[in-house]
């Protein structure tokens, strides 16, 4: 039970820590770049209540803020997750990277569906696709760094939980796509 505690804990401090300088960070720049990209929407509001064009800190802390929860959330989902996933750290990485990508722009284009209305709609995706894929990535190098695995190979029942979940993964993603190109 104690080496459960700490993997989760070890995964929630590094989520913190990544979702805050990387996520955060990037949510900011891409924020800005869509603002630049389109320049017309000054002054529009956001599903968010932000105001586009606004380069305030309350805005930006609320960006980092946000980058930090989601962080912990995925650092936690990693370290408890983890055991269904192959055992090497390179084949971790990349499926969740896939799947988390693929999850949270899911649920980004649902929670936000009418700002793809007023900003351009591949370029907000490609953002958002970056930004979860460059925050996700460094999560399991960094857990199984600080607190190494223990040696197992899943089971098939493992790997069928594991492909299921990545399939649904996918649904979520392509139909939120669908719906931001709809708004």
């Amino acid at each position: 039970m104690r080496w459960w505690l700490r993997n989760v804990a070890v995964g929630a401090a590094v989520g913190l820590g990544v979702g805050l300088v990387v996520g955060g960070t990037l949510g900011r720049i891409f924020m800005r770049l869509l603002f630049l990209s389109k320049e017309d929407t000054l002054g529009l509001e956001t599903a968010m209540g932000a105001i586009i064009g606004e380069f305030t800190s309350g805005g930006t802390a609320a960006i980092y803020i946000f980058g930090a929860i989601a962080g912990v959330v995925l650092g936690v989902t990693y370290a408890v997750a983890r055991s269904l996933l192959p055992s090497g750290t390179r084949a971790r990485t990349i499926l969740f990277t896939l799947g988390t990508t693929a999850f949270m722009l899911g649920q980004i284009v649902r929670g936000n569906r009418e700002d793809f209305s007023i900003l351009p709609v591949t370029l907000s995706l490609l953002l958002i696709v970056g930004s979860v894929a460059l925050t996700a990535a460094p999560l399991p190098i960094l857990v199984e760094r600080l607190a190494p695995d223990r040696e197992r190979r899943p089971g098939r029942l493992a790997r069928g939980v594991v492909a299921i979940g990545m399939a649904e993964s996918g649904v979520f993603a392509v139909t939120g796509i669908a719906m931001a190109y709809a708004a």
